[in-house]
């Protein structure tokens, strides 16, 4: 492949990615790339980036501050990129088709307006809202496919089919004419730069090198100094993922705690870290499930136990063989998937316990793998959806996040007790019952907080005004070019 040549349209920004779209309507995207694009083009009611419109008006409580009602009314004016208005009926038909309400919000519409009926309370309800799998979406459908309209501003420039995206080394997308905010780029092509077979990120580099992408969210920046990359900036922000070790609970040999806490207790963290961070490794050792930006109170995880032997003997694992699903990509909580798999089945090893990794090709493998509950162990991680922690344990450990995708319960957690207390921070986040929900963590020891992610932008000369929202989100309208 010829290196990319710097773009001649002052107002086209190019993107560097390392895999391609794997998702074409946001209300089921979950990898991290499809979310990137689609966020470009589909809007939800609500946003979490500053300046962004909400194609809602502020939603409105309905049960007297219960926070078991909500409703609200579409902002007037908003137009899908095919020209089509917005309105309270489309926007109703949209939510009832996203995974993220399913069990947690009934939609309905009642006197033009957006009805949600709640399964549970929620105060925070609106932020929910912000999350993209709940963007609103206009599904036209045609005699040979779908035809999806967003309301963001930016759409594809043609009809596209999933599975040519898939193999295109670019993606390109255009203004969209009927968006009423402000952009500031024509273009945005999205080029696929896949990295080399050990992971290293050689083509990637070279472009930013060349300046023939514009920004990535692919490099670190540590990135720039291991490569020598000049010319460019770094902007990062605080953590707002995780990575996880899941272990199977439903599952034998670990389905009881005592199997679990003894496999966690046989992996050094620091070691895991080092894996996937050149610089500062100990920063980045997860101490608690929830990532530094949405806790300062941290947790109180350790790094290794002296007890790991005696565990795994007691426990009855010495002599297993488990399988562990790993990426088929670099995730922005593991920009190193494969070497952290070889890392821990080194230490796992090391304790009596073989393990066969099991590599995975596409997103669609290894999300089928995890939702279906064919595997003993499995790496991956979870990137806050909104700026609440309940949302971010509820995703994690929620009964009703078993085998969803549009959530990380993977290690199919599912018990009562944790459902309550889940209800419970939700309506009081405090600290006290925050700490609850980490002990549940620490004890039943359905998964393994590993190492926390960052949210990075590398970006050239020529691109400004980058900015990343709570989410780590991006809005390429708002950046400006030179």
């Amino acid at each position: 492949m010829p290196p990319l040549m710097p773009s001649v349209q002052t107002r086209t920004v190019r993107v560097g990615l390392l895999t391609p779209i794997n998702e074409l309507d946001p209300r089921r995207a979950v990898d991290y790339v499809s979310g990137m694009i689609l966020d470009q083009i589909f809007e939800p009611p609500y946003s979490s980036v500053a300046g962004q419109p909400s194609l809602f008006e502020p939603l409105r409580n309905e049960d007297a501050g219960r926070g078991l009602q909500y409703s609200a009314a579409v902002r007037p004016g908003v137009r899908f990129s095919d020209g089509s208005p917005l309105t309270a009926a489309i926007a109703v038909r949209s939510l009832r088709e996203t995974g993220i309400l399913a069990g947690k919000a009934a939609v309905s519409l009642r006197d033009d307006r957006v009805w949600f009926t709640l399964s549970s309370p929620n105060p925070r309800f609106d932020l929910t809202l912000t999350q993209g799998g709940c963007a609103i979406v206009l599904d036209n459908s045609l005699d040979k496919g779908q035809q999806l309209f967003g309301t963001g501003p930016y759409r594809f420039d043609e009809r596209p089919a999933l599975r040519d995206l898939q193999r295109a080394q670019c993606v390109r997308l255009v203004r969209n004419p009927h968006h009423d905010g402000a952009t500031k780029v024509d273009e945005i092509e999205f080029h696929v730069l896949p990295p080399e077979g050990d992971g290293t990120p050689r083509a990637l580099v070279e472009a930013l090198h060349t300046g023939g992408i514009d920004l990535t969210t692919a490099l670190s920046a540590s990135d720039l100094v291991t490569w020598n990359i000049t010319g460019v900036s770094p902007v990062t922000k605080p953590s707002n993922s995780t990575a996880f070790l899941y272990t199977n609970t439903e599952r034998s040999p670990l389905d009881g705690a005592p199997a679990r806490k003894a496999l966690a207790s046989a992996i050094d963290l620091l070691e895991v870290a080092s894996r996937s961070y050149d610089r500062m490794p100990a920063a980045f050792v997860a101490t608690a499930a929830l990532p530094p930006a949405m806790s300062s109170s941290g947790g109180g995880l350790r790094l290794d136990s002296v007890d790991a032997a005696r565990m795994i003997e007691t426990s009855g694992l010495r002599g297993a063989r488990l399988s562990m699903a790993v990426p088929w990509a670099p995730r922005p909580y593991l920009v190193k998937p494969m070497a952290v798999a070889k890392s821990i089945r080194q230490q796992l090893a090391d304790a009596g316990v073989t393990i066969t990794l099991v590599e995975t090709g596409s997103s669609d493998e290894y999300f089928d793998i995890l939702t279906s509950g064919r595997f003993d162990l499995a790496l991956g991680g979870w990137i806050a959806d909104t700026a609440d922690p309940a949302d971010f344990f509820d995703a994690l450990l929620s009964s009703h996040a078993v085998g969803n995708n549009n959530f990380a319960n993977h290690s199919r957690w599912s018990d009562a007790a944790t459902d309550a207390m889940l209800a419970g921070f939700r309506v009081d986040p405090s600290d006290r019952n925050r700490a609850e929900l980490e002990r549940i963590i620490a004890e039943a020891a359905p998964f393994l907080p590993l190492v926390y992610g960052q949210s990075c932008v590398v970006h050239g000369r020529r691109v400004r005004n980058v900015t990343v929202s709570p989410t780590g989100s991006m809005a390429l309208a708002t950046l400006s070019v030179s």
